[in-house]
């Protein structure tokens, strides 16, 4: 037998386990949780209510919902144009600088602006290639 060669080339079994399934003991363990989960996080939640902080903490992060971002609140920020968007882009710099709306929410709004403002240049340039056709024709 050749050093790292142990086995003859071609399985003869067939191809082995299917991708995604699990192994016996995994679905022993997820059927026990299963017929067992009530009394399980019954008693959790009594020692957490006694005074275990960690089982606590860690029950709260599957009790409580992942905080989602709030709505931001600003005034109508007018994005026909590029010189509007321009005096919007002027507006969320000036509520970053004094404090009313954060660096990352600022970001995300500019990141929209960007995208209106490919839109506007899109139309724009069709608007100038229908002329050019209608000139030309």
């Amino acid at each position: 037998m050749k050093r790292g060669r142990p086995f003859e080339p071609g399985n003869k079994f067939g191809r082995g386990r299917p991708r995604g399934s699990r192994n016996k003991r995994t679905l022993i363990a997820q059927q026990l949780l299963d017929e067992h989960a009530e009394p399980i996080v019954r008693k959790a939640m009594i020692l957490a209510l006694q005074g275990d902080s960690r089982l606590l903490q860690s029950l709260l992060s599957y009790i409580l919902p992942r905080r989602k971002d709030a709505p931001l609140k600003t005034a109508m920020l007018r994005t026909a144009t590029t010189e509007e968007l321009s005096e919007s882009f002027e507006q969320i710099l000036k509520k970053v600088s004094s404090g009313e709306i954060t660096l990352s929410q600022a970001r995300e709004l500019v990141v929209l602006m960007e995208a209106r403002r490919d839109m506007v240049k899109t139309e724009e340039f069709d608007k100038r290639l229908r002329v050019l056709e209608k000139i030309a024709a």
